[in-house]
């Protein structure tokens, strides 16, 4: 009887456990709203849950209401730098579209963020100082050291809520020397913390033209403010086409999933993935397609892009990040995140949609990208 009892308790509290949850459909057909029912102006940046059951928070670009050109170089209307883009704040309880509210808009110039181009948003939390870090890409800036406006650098704020509001901190770079052969550009970027609170970034460091786009990583300083540049690897192995990277740890593997090149293009780019033991490295190239319709080993410039190309993504989006969800079950889903550039339903860029997808494991092996018009989540509340 006893034992009968210890299996009906047991029984209970794994039907109790399993109700901690809620089943959310995410939908690749339809537009993510706020919770005021408009479509969310969110691009490219990290979506987060930094405590158990507490809200998610993305921390995005929103883009003007500028006209997509809908070709293949998605930059050709220079429509996208000119110093409009902010930097947003959304949250959620459970990722579901109608749940998004818009906590905070830094627009360039305000909360002391010199005025620039932004875009690519990361953010991180810093346990030792309890700080909620806020990076960008900052380009075109305007400041008392550079007011003809070519300064180009990433810009650093910091709140002590993950909402905001945030201020800015400085800007920071590595040092030419550690990014041979030195006469390039730094460009997009993510940022991980890892479990001992030590933070990284891992960047694109580009040749202008059609020079490649190559791969670095770095240890953050302890306040997560800026990049010690001595701690330098890279460039990484794989593709030297790459930029938009995605930065993770599962287990005690780590990922870095590399984009394909693209300037917010049409049809979006492939993707590849490295491996390690250690955030620094040694790496290891494991793929460059993990999207089956792009071996990014063929191309040879950032616009062999859609059908009939060496590329043409089954995402039909540029990689984003990579989402970890936990679950009712006590397990974590990996989302593959993309921005779906030129293919917005008002023909403006903000309002371009993503492509979410559940990543899938064999061992610590990613299998390929498999496109699904939607899919559903049990998520841990």
């Amino acid at each position: 009887m006893a034992f009968k009892q210890l299996q009906i308790a047991a029984l209970l509290s794994l039907i109790y456990f399993q109700a901690e949850g809620k089943l959310v459909t995410f939908s690749n057909k339809e537009p993510r709203r706020d919770d005021t029912g408009n479509t969310i102006n969110a691009h490219d940046g990290t979506t987060q849950r930094f405590s158990p059951g507490g809200l998610f928070y993305y921390h995005a670009m929103g883009y003007p209401s500028t006209n997509e050109t809908g070709a293949i170089n998605g930059c050709s209307n220079g429509g996208i730098y000119k110093r409009t883009n902010s930097l947003r704040v959304y949250s959620s309880p459970d990722l579901s579209s109608g749940s998004w509210h818009l906590n905070e808009i830094v627009y360039p110039g305000a909360s002391n963020f010199p005025t620039c181009t932004y875009f690519r948003s990361q953010a991180a939390f810093n346990r030792h100082t309890m700080e909620y870090v806020l990076w960008a890409n900052a380009v075109g800036c305007v400041t008392s050291t550079c007011p003809n406006g070519t300064c180009a650098a990433y810009a650093v704020g910091v709140s002590k809520n993950p909402q905001g509001p945030f201020k800015f901190v400085g800007m920071t770079q590595p040092n030419a020397s550690s990014l041979p052969p030195k006469n390039g550009f730094i460009g997009d970027f993510a940022l991980f913390a890892d479990s001992d609170g030590t933070g990284y970034i891992i960047l694109t460091h580009g040749i202008a033209g059609a020079g490649h786009r190559d791969m670095f990583i770095f240890r953050l300083s302890a306040d997560f403010y800026s990049i010690e540049s001595s701690s330098g690897v890279g460039p990484l192995p794989g593709q030297h086409l790459v930029e938009a990277p995605s930065f993770f740890r599962r287990g005690d593997t780590y990922y870095a999933l590399l984009g394909g090149c693209t300037c917010m293009g049409l049809y979006g780019g492939g993707v590849g993935v490295l491996t390690a033991k250690h955030p620094l490295g040694p790496w290891t190239n494991v793929t460059g397609s993990l999207d089956p319709g792009c071996d990014m080993w063929k191309q040879t410039t950032c616009f062999e892009v859609g059908p009939g190309q060496v590329c043409n993504p089954v995402t039909q989006a540029q990689q984003n990040y990579v989402m970890q969800v936990p679950l009712a079950n006590g397990s974590t889903a990996y989302i593959w995140t993309g921005d779906k550039w030129q293919q917005s339903p008002n023909g403006k860029f903000d309002e371009q949609p993503q492509t979410w997808l559940p990543l899938e494991f064999d061992g610590d092996t990613i299998l390929p990208l498999k496109y699904v018009d939607s899919f559903t989540l049990d998520v841990a509340e």
